[in-house]
């Protein structure tokens, strides 16, 4: 605790102060300082110059010892007199300014000292955000690495059934082409019988039993049709191609061969040629006409 107190005349101005760890305490009591009766100074400096001027009126001009130092002495103490009121209310209202000065100095410093618990609390709210925030990131940053680790065992585990699924896939697409390949196969070699059962009941010469192959041999070919399997015939005389013609084995190839006969049938399969058709090759009408002339030739 500190007290401070200006005093003048009958009256004072206190300050207290209170010093803690809360910081300073003021407190203020204000009393009206009433104003010095200065009639009893001025009757005192009437007085002391009252006396100066019967020493001075009595004694003449020419003063000489302790008169003079009497009338010195009085005309002293009257102006000290006449100008002690003016200095104590001066020396007064000094005091009392220097304490409002004070009060409003230790209001500014308990207003700072509030200013400095609001930085103190936002430097604890800033401090405690900031390691809210370090969880948030490091939370974060874990969950990124779970969702980093639970996307490459996701890939990890796509890319095996992936492969699985392709091999499957292809185990499949292997299984299923050469299932289609014996079945066409198959079907190919059943129509090749059916062509030669034809072809041997045409041979026969007999016309019922040709019109009876002919109704069977259609009801295969429009069954081969639906499937997508068709069957076609080299036209006799066509000229021979080995890219699209199979030539009989066992047999010389002519020159300038064209076919002859189909042996066998050729089947297309869904627009591609899948088996060639088996013909018999003969000489080509220009050869037969150089040898006939060669012959009659050779006879004259």
């Amino acid at each position: 605790m500190f007290q401070l107190w200006l005093s003048g005349g009958d009256c004072r101005e206190e300050i207290l102060l209170r010093f803690g760890e809360d910081g300073v305490g003021l407190w203020a009591m204000s009393f009206q300082v009433p104003r010095i009766r200065k009639w009893p100074f001025f009757a005192a400096d009437g007085l002391f110059l009252a006396l100066a001027g019967g020493i001075v009126a009595g004694g003449g001009l020419a003063l000489e010892g302790w008169d003079l130092w009497v009338v010195v002495v009085c005309m002293g103490l009257g102006g000290v007199f006449g100008v002690w009121p003016f200095l104590a209310e001066y020396r007064e209202e000094s005091r009392r300014f220097e304490a409002r000065e004070f009060g409003s100095v230790l209001g500014q410093v308990r207003r700072l000292e509030e200013v400095g618990k609001l930085v103190s609390k936002s430097t604890e709210q800033w401090r405690e955000m900031t390691e809210k925030g370090e969880l948030i990131a490091k939370a974060a940053k874990e969950m990124a690495g779970r969702v980093r680790e639970e996307r490459e065992l996701f890939q990890e585990i796509a890319e095996k059934a992936d492969a699985k699924e392709r091999d499957h896939l292809r185990l499949e697409a292997e299984k299923l082409r050469r299932s289609e390949r014996e079945w066409l196969g198959s079907l190919a070699g059943i129509m090749y019988h059916v062509f030669a059962l034809h072809r041997a009941g045409k041979n026969s010469g007999q016309a019922k039993l040709i019109q009876q192959l002919n109704g069977f041999q259609g009801a295969c070919l429009d069954i081969c049709r639906r499937v997508g399997l068709s069957q076609y015939v080299v036209r006799e005389g066509e000229a021979f191609d080995p890219k699209i013609h199979k030539a009989e084995e066992g047999r010389p190839m002519p020159k300038n061969p064209v076919v002859r006969e189909t042996l066998a049938p050729g089947f297309s399969f869904q627009g591609r040629r899948a088996y060639l058709p088996l013909v018999a090759l003969a000489e080509g009408m220009e050869e037969k006409a150089e040898k006939r002339e060669g012959k009659e030739g050779s006879v004259s």
